[in-house]
């Protein structure tokens, strides 16, 4: 089995909110769904991405909001910080900060008619994955939180030893609450392998392997277990 290595630089974050297995925090609405019904919880690729990887939990509590910077001739969101409200450590994440705010220029796209400034959550963990391993983070996709988007990327933690992790992020409601302990990024490492891919026409088939998945025969005929432990 691969080994994963997570260090922290902050002995409270490490106590208090540890990054934890996927597998360990499943949402809410989906620990309470019942295992004799019909339901998404039967369905095992669904499945296999919430428990996939590990979870990397919030380690303050802070209130972020926008407002108009007046000084582009353009409307441009900025980020600013309403109101610290947290006794772990807020100081990671000082949001006027020059290097924790990035201006809509650096990555000029709307989003819903609106053009973003983007802030960053700065975490004082290392992760060090195996030679050849990079991680894949991204918010966690069933935890449904819609006040701000975490902006997914590749890290080669194989390679960076830094001691602390940041992750893009920009507004998508008026205001955000971040709470501690809460679901801030869910991350999955994967060998880096070299690829070259073919384009092939092939013929439908009721009596194919697809037909066994449309009956529920997935989880039976195809799955394959996945461990992060």
């Amino acid at each position: 089995m691969n080994k994963i290595e997570f260090n922290c630089s902050d002995p409270h974050v490490l106590k208090y909110f540890p990054i934890i297995p996927a597998k360990d925090c499943l949402p809410e609405w989906y620990s309470n769904l019942k295992a004799n019904e019909p339901n998404i919880s039967k369905c095992m690729p669904v499945r296999d991405m919430i428990t996939a990887g590990y979870i990397i939990p919030n380690a303050y509590e802070q209130v972020i909001g926008y407002d108009i910077n007046q000084n582009n001739e353009e409307e441009v969101d900025r980020i600013y910080p309403v109101e610290n409200l947290g006794e772990f450590y807020t100081s990671l994440n000082v949001m006027s900060a020059p290097n924790t705010v990035h201006t809509h220029s650096q990555c000029p796209v709307e989003i819903k008619g609106k053009k973003k400034t983007y802030f960053k959550i700065n975490l004082p963990w290392q992760i060090k994955t195996p030679k050849g391993y990079s991680c894949l983070f991204f918010q966690p996709f069933y935890q449904f939180q819609d006040d701000i988007s975490v902006m997914p990327g590749i890290i080669d933690t194989d390679e960076f030893d830094l001691n602390q992790v940041n992750f893009p992020c920009y507004l998508t409601n008026e205001e955000a609450h971040l709470i501690p302990g809460r679901p801030l990024v869910q991350f999955i490492p994967f060998k880096r392998d070299n690829w070259q891919h073919t384009l092939n026409l092939i013929e439908s088939s009721t009596s194919s392997k697809m037909n066994l998945f449309l009956h529920n025969m997935y989880k039976r005929a195809f799955h394959k277990k996945k461990k992060f432990q």
